[in-house]
């Protein structure tokens, strides 16, 4: 199902009107420039609707013009804003502005995005699956989305084939409702006015009718169809279970609507038992998602997460997947908490230094070939030079359990190892596709992931290099690339890291409510993510690395989870 409907597979209708919380987002960009092609109206449309929807009693954030840092950080916002305001809430997203599909996705497209082929949209651009994590993090009954994001293909012209004209067609899961300003796949007017005629109908629709929000819709198709000469058929889907009217009829409440069973995630505001541990101890209520934590000052930092429910593994559609990462199957994940980025080296040497630890031994220096074990190598001693804010290398599962345990004493809060489920549903992020940006290789990898690049591929000739440069010949201070839609940097690429689960060669009986996989006779456990030395290939999201648990190797870092 496409980004449209997972930004609304969430939800069941609110409550009356009158009494309902109301929150909306709303988005107009038109100060695209001559690379993309400047739209007049957005931002006058985006004020139009922000007023209307004010006056229907929600409580609305304009966003004007927002490059894609301050179209993610308002969407972040949004979702906090819903969760906020309780389970009857009802949300409201409008955006107006370049939008395209690639590949059948749909993406809005910032301020100063550069898009010179439909490979850097995904990394340019905000997959409206960023709009569905905040929503579903939420856990409100009922949704709306109104695109007026269907105007010309911003795509060069070399690059249109695929990307084609308009959105692609979504069909609204029960509760909820989607509208687009013309039909899927066509494109619609800006207007020689000081507004789209969609926005201008909408807007006088919310304004001045009392009426269901479906006859409201088909009211202002209508009138677009007739100020466009039928040029331009506003769409919409629907799979409301009552009535919802933006101002209530004269005289009237609004129908009440009878609560649908809700397969939502759970509230951020619930109580969370603990996810991937057997310990029955009571636990303090989970923040919001997308709230940063720091238990002590010199602590690394940690992002909650939502509770949720995913796909785990690989398609049969991925032609790089390998044995072990299926069959596919559904994990539910409670909610949990998991540091931003992966253990440094500065931080594990504290807990070498508090607790005397014994680090010699040697480590494996992987080299993409045969690689070397070195005897007097440690995690302070590798291969190439690395900082103190680059990733821990050489260390063992058990080492990073010990950190574990020294950091829960530390701060009296349960720290450990994620789950192999946890790591990949925290590392897609609400995306289905093979690599954080889609599902081909792109030379525009480098931007997003920290793999074997030209300039790796100089030191280390062996494994296939991406057709880019990241600038890192090995590891990376962490938090060099973007973040994912959790808040997570590095989940892709940088150093292989540690899960707590032992390996199993598929997931043939796999546990499906997010606990650690373990067996009588575990020999090997897993690491996830990929690293700097490994090709795009390895550097999946499903795609699995074994090895023993007292292995060291200079590809092999780690990152905790935390309880609530």
């Amino acid at each position: 199902m496409r980004i449209l409907a997972l930004i609304l597979g969430l939800l069941c209708l609110a409550t009356a009107a009158s009494a309902e919380p109301r929150v909306a987002l709303v988005i107009g960009n038109g100060a695209y420039g001559n690379t993309i092609g400047t739209l007049t109206n957005p931002p006058n449309d985006a004020k139009l609707i922000a007023k209307a929807l004010t006056d229907a009693g929600f409580k609305v954030k304009l966003v004007v013009d927002a490059d894609q840092k301050g179209m993610k950080r308002a969407i972040v916002e949004f979702g906090q804003s819903l969760a906020a305001a309780g389970p009857d809430a009802v949300g409201l997203f409008y955006y107006a502005g370049h939008g395209v599909q690639v590949n059948g996705a749909n993406y809005l497209i910032p301020t100063k995005a550069e898009i010179q082929s439909q490979a850097d949209v995904d990394i340019e651009s905000v997959n409206a699956d960023t709009v569905m994590q905040q929503m579903e993090f939420a856990g409100n009954r009922m949704n709306i989305v109104i695109l007026d994001a269907c105007r010309n293909n911003p795509l060069p012209a070399s690059s249109r084939s695929a990307g084609g004209g308009g959105l692609a067609r979504v069909d609204a899961p029960t509760g909820s409702f989607i509208a687009y300003s013309t039909a899927p796949g066509q494109t619609a007017a800006d207007g020689d006015g000081k507004n789209s005629p969609y926005s201008k109908a909408l807007a006088e629709a919310i304004e001045n009718q009392h009426v269901p929000l479906e006859q409201l819709f088909r009211d202002v198709r209508v009138n677009v169809m007739n100020a466009t000469e039928k040029k331009q058929v506003p769409w919409d889907s629907s799979s409301l279970t009552g009535e919802f009217y933006f101002k209530t009829p004269s005289g009237a409440a609004p129908q009440a609507t009878p609560q649908l069973a809700s397969a939502a995630p759970a509230s951020a505001a619930t109580t969370a038992p603990v996810s991937g541990s057997d310990q029955s101890t009571a636990r303090t209520p989970a923040p919001e998602p997308g709230k940063v934590i720091h238990d002590c000052p010199d602590c690394p930092e940690l992002v909650s997460l939502p509770a949720g429910k995913y796909l785990m593994g690989a398609s049969n559609s991925d032609d790089s997947r390998n044995d072990d990462e299926q069959p596919t199957h559904d994990v539910t994940i409670k909610p949990f908490a998991m540091m931003t980025t992966e253990v440094t080296r500065d931080q594990f040497a504290a807990f070498v230094k508090a607790t005397g630890r014994d680090m010699s031994g040697g480590c494996y220096l992987a080299d993409g070939g045969d690689g070397k074990w070195k005897d007097d190598a440690d995690y302070m001693h590798v291969d190439f030079a690395q900082k103190g804010n680059e990733p821990v290398i050489c260390v063992s599962w058990s080492d990073a359990n010990d950190y574990a345990d020294w950091l829960s004493d530390k701060t009296g809060k349960h720290y450990r190892l994620p789950t192999e489920a946890e790591y990949e549903y925290a590392s897609r992020a609400g995306k289905k596709s093979a690599w954080p940006w889609g599902d081909s290789v792109s030379d525009s990898a480098c931007k997003l992931a920290n793999m074997i690049d030209q300039s790796g591929h100089k030191k280390y000739p062996v494994n296939e290099a991406v057709k880019c440069d990241d600038g890192f010949v090995a590891t990376a201070p962490v938090g060099s690339f973007p973040a994912n839609g959790f808040g997570l940097k590095d989940m892709t690429g940088n150093v292989w890291e540690w899960v707590e689960d032992c390996y199993h060669d598929s997931y043939k009986g796999a546990p499906a409510d997010g606990k650690a996989w373990e067996s009588d006779d575990c020999k090997e456990r897993v690491a996830r993510g990929g690293a700097w030395l490994e090709n795009v290939w390895d550097n999946r999201i499903a795609r699995r690395f074994t090895l023993d648990h007292t292995a060291r190797e200079n590809i092999l870092g780690f990152r905790l989870a935390r309880d609530f």
